[in-house]
């Protein structure tokens, strides 16, 4: 009796981990099948390079290396943002081109510029639609008529050109809000506590800091080489087996001089389509490592809400829509009250 329970467990145990592996084999499968169909979708681009409904999108050398140096031309820019103006800070917010919502709702609440005591300019920073779409572009420009905070490039607005999109807010900066004194470059699923930055990490008071570039900071990390995750980086393109120290991409902020620095090292060096790491590389090469920041005051994650912790905190993760909406009414409603 005993020995048919054993086996019974034995067999049990054997389904199991089988399940448990071919659960494994489908996730992985799924992955190889995205990327290879997105290698499929830039090997097309890259053998065609033909204008879609009056969009043209830039030839792939290899399609997980983003094409750069490239001419890139502003579909859509703000030249005239910073004209006689010398903002503290300039917000350059990450998003997808046809996420009009998060823009809203970033815009009624952390975003709304005027409610701060010192100057400070944003800017959503987007490329093409990955299915070219006149009707998708003509929105773009009527909500950049309307809010006068839209800026586009045209390359394809995927995950794998954050490092271009991010490169354009640097271009941008450089030639069009070069008054600025810091950058925040931070993405659109974050809460950002604009007042705690400025007073407490940037001191509007002081001297504006020069080769400055802070957030979390990101050490020993090196790029994933197996095409089953979305951050792998082929041999080819990035050959070292380790990343310099890198702020982690949802947020980081930097003295405004940094913005030409990286812009122009960024024309001599191989762009990887990991952002982050490839802001971290640029600062190797120029010799500028990361500032540490302030202990807890950014945060790659999200933490849970609570208005004394919050307001004691620059940037939290994973926070958009309605309850990036009730946290900042709340927020705002409690301003006033001691912790």
């Amino acid at each position: 009796m005993k020995g048919r329970i054993c086996s019974l467990k034995f067999l049990v145990l054997v389904f199991l981990v089988q399940t448990f592996m071919f659960g494994c084999l489908v996730f992985y499968e799924r992955k190889l099948k995205m990327i290879n169909k997105w290698n499929e979708d830039s090997a097309k681009l890259q053998k065609t390079n033909k204008p879609v409904n009056n969009l043209t999108y830039p030839v792939f050398k290899h399609p997980l290396a983003p094409p750069y140096p490239f001419p890139y031309k502003f579909l859509i820019n703000q030249p005239d943002k910073c004209k006689n103006r010398k903002p503290f800070l300039v917000i350059m917010v990450i998003g997808q081109c046809q996420d009009l919502e998060s823009r809203h709702t970033i815009r009624e609440t952390w975003g709304n510029v005027s409610i701060y005591d010192v100057e400070v300019v944003m800017v959503f920073l987007v490329g093409l639609p990955r299915i070219a779409s006149e009707r998708t572009q003509n929105v773009l420009e009527e909500e950049s008529e309307t809010f006068g905070d839209i800026v586009q490039q045209d390359f394809m607005d995927t995950y794998y050109n954050l490092t271009l999109k991010t490169l354009m807010g640097m271009e941008w900066v450089t030639k069009f809000c070069p008054s600025a004194s810091y950058v925040m470059k931070i993405d659109n699923d974050m809460f950002l506590n604009v007042d705690y930055l400025i007073h407490n990490v940037l001191y509007p008071d002081l001297p504006v800091r020069t080769n400055y570039f802070t957030g979390v900071i990101v050490k020993n990390t090196g790029p994933m080489r197996s095409k089953a995750y979305k951050w792998y980086i082929p041999n080819e393109i990035y050959p070292n087996n380790t990343y310099p120290p890198y702020c982690s991409g949802p947020g980081y902020v930097f003295s405004a001089d940094m913005a030409k620095k990286i812009y122009d090292v960024a024309q001599e060096i191989r762009v990887i389509s990991m952002e982050d790491a490839f802001m971290g590389i640029c600062l190797y090469e120029l010799q500028i490592p990361p500032t540490e920041p302030p202990r807890n005051v950014f945060n790659g994650h999200k933490i849970q809400y609570n208005h004394c912790k919050f307001r004691k905190v620059a940037t939290a993760h994973h926070y958009h829509g309605q309850e990036l909406r009730r946290l900042w009414a709340d927020f705002l409603a409690k301003k006033s009250q001691k912790c």
